[in-house]
């Protein structure tokens, strides 16, 4: 719950960022680079977790390094997605209602 409550700030301004992505953006993968971007946070905290087994396998200020660089992605990518799909979906209301 903790990482949800501190992605919320970021997570509405790339939420914002998305609209504006959405509003100028034509082609549309481009539309969905900030979820890419969030997946690949996913991704890059899971393979450092696996690595080094959530820093249990390294002691002191390095292992402690390490999980907060996972806790980091984490929050990263959960407000890269959260924010993306909020503004993708504004976006899209705001683009029905103008037709």
């Amino acid at each position: 719950m903790f990482y949800f409550a501190a992605a919320l700030p970021f997570a509405v301004l790339l939420a914002a960022a998305q609209f504006f992505l959405c509003k100028k953006a034509k082609n549309k993968i481009t539309k969905f680079l900030p979820v890419l971007f969030g997946v690949i946070f996913f991704l890059m905290a899971e393979v450092i977790r696996a690595e080094n087994l959530l820093a249990d396998a390294v002691y002191g200020i390095l292992g402690r390094g390490i999980f907060a660089l996972v806790v980091i992605l984490w929050i990263a990518g959960i407000s890269a997605v959260m924010g993306a799909l909020f503004g993708w979906i504004f976006w899209r209301f705001t683009a029905e209602k103008s037709k």
